[in-house]
C-alpha cells in the first residue's frame, strides 16, 4: 500500500505493479503514476561479483572516447546554498569548463573523431550494438599501437567494422561498406590487412551459407529456392569446391542453380548484380558446382524461356 491517495475515488490503496511499471487504485483501477526502476540492469548472485558489479553512473561504454567514466562540470552560476557566484569566480569556472571540455592529448582528439564516424556508418548499415563495440575495441587497439599514423581515419574505421562483422557473422561486405565512406574499397582492404598482420587478427571466413537470406531477399526468392540453394551449399563444401572463392560468388552461383531447378528463374545478370559480382564470374563458380556435383535438370535457357520467374511465397504475407 502506498500513502499517495487516488485522484478519482480517493482511496489510499494503491498498488505498486512493478511487472507492468505503473502504481494501481485497487478500489477502482485507475493508474495513478507510473514507476521508474531504480534498480541496476545487472545481476548478481555471489556477494563477489555483486563487489566487481556495483558502481555508480551508467555503464561503461567502448563507443564513448572516455568509456563514459568522466564528469562535467555544470553550467550553473550559483553555490551548493543557491546563492550567485562572484563575477571573479563565474569567470574562473567558465575557464575550468573550457579546459574539461578539451584535452590535450592526440588520442583522445583521434578516439572523438573516430567513434563519431563509427557510430554514423553502423547506423547505416543497421549494425548491432554488439558489432559496434567490438570495431571500436579494435581501433582502440590499432591507436594504441600507433597505427593510424599517416593513414585516413575514416579508412580505418571501415576495416575495424569490416572485421567486427566477420567476428558476428554478419554478412556485410567491403562494397556494402565503400557506399557509406568516400574511401575506396583497395584502401579498405590494405588497413584490412594491416590490421591482421600488425595486431594479428585471425578473422574466420565468411559462411556462403549466411549471405544466402540476404541475397535471395533482394532477389525475391521464396523459401522453397532458398532451401534449395543451401543444400547445393552444404555439397558443395562438402567437397570444398568453396575453398579460395569469393563467398558471394559461391552463394550466387547456388541460388542460380537452385532457381533453375525449382523453375523460379532468375536472369545472370540479375543475380551477378546483387551478389556484386560479374556474369563471367558468376558462370565460372556455376560449371563448377554443376560438374563437379553432377546436377539433374540444370539446363539454362535462352531467348524468351529464360524469362524471370516470379512465385508468391506462401510464408509471407
Amino acid at each position: 500500500m502506498s500513502e499517495e491517495r487516488c485522484p478519482n475515488c480517493n482511496s489510499n490503496e494503491i498498488i505498486d505493479d512493478y511487472k507492468r511499471g505503473e502504481s494501481i487504485c485497487s478500489n477502482c483501477g485507475l493508474v495513478v503514476s507510473k514507476l521508474i526502476d531504480t534498480s541496476p540492469e545487472w545481476r548478481a548472485f555471489t556477494g563477489e561479483e555483486k563487489a566487481n558489479r556495483s558502481r555508480t553512473g551508467s555503464p561503461v561504454s567502448a563507443l564513448k572516447s572516455d568509456y563514459g567514466i568522466s564528469s562535467q562540470i555544470g553550467f550553473g552560476n550559483i553555490d551548493i546554498f543557491g546563492k550567485k557566484l562572484d563575477p571573479n569566480v563565474m569567470a574562473k569556472m567558465r575557464r575550468l569548463r573550457w579546459l574539461n571540455r578539451r584535452d590535450s592529448r592526440s588520442q583522445i582528439r583521434n578516439l572523438r573523431i573516430a567513434l563519431r564516424e563509427l557510430k554514423r556508418i553502423v547506423s547505416q548499415l543497421e549494425l548491432s550494438d554488439e558489432i559496434a563495440k567490438a570495431a571500436a575495441t579494435t581501433y582502440r587497439k590499432a591507436l594504441k599501437a600507433d597505427l593510424i599514423r599517416g593513414r585516413s581515419i575514416e579508412s580505418m574505421v571501415a576495416a575495424a567494422i569490416y572485421i567486427a562483422a566477420r567476428q558476428y557473422n554478419n554478412p556485410t561486405t567491403l562494397k556494402d561498406i565503400e557506399k557509406h565512406i568516400k574511401a575506396d574499397r583497395k584502401v579498405i582492404a590494405r588497413c584490412f590487412r594491416l590490421y591482421v598482420q600488425e595486431l594479428n587478427i585471425k578473422p574466420t571466413p565468411i559462411d556462403p551459407a549466411v549471405l544466402l537470406t540476404k541475397l535471395c531477399s533482394e532477389l525475391e526468392l521464396t523459401t522453397a529456392t532458398q532451401n534449395e540453394a543451401l543444400k547445393i551449399l552444404e555439397e558443395s563444401k562438402s567437397r570444398r569446391l568453396d575453398m579460395g572463392k569469393n563467398p558471394l560468388s559461391v552463394a550466387a552461383a547456388a541460388i542460380y542453380i537452385a532457381g533453375i531447378r525449382t523453375g523460379e528463374r532468375r536472369t545472370q545478370q540479375q543475380v551477378a548484380k546483387v551478389a556484386k559480382t560479374t556474369p563471367v564470374t558468376l558462370r565460372n563458380r556455376f560449371r563448377e558446382i554443376v560438374d563437379s556435383l553432377e546436377l539433374a535438370n540444370v539446363i539454362v535457357k535462352r531467348g524468351a524461356a529464360s524469362a524471370p520467374v516470379y512465385v508468391r511465397d506462401p510464408w509471407k504475407f
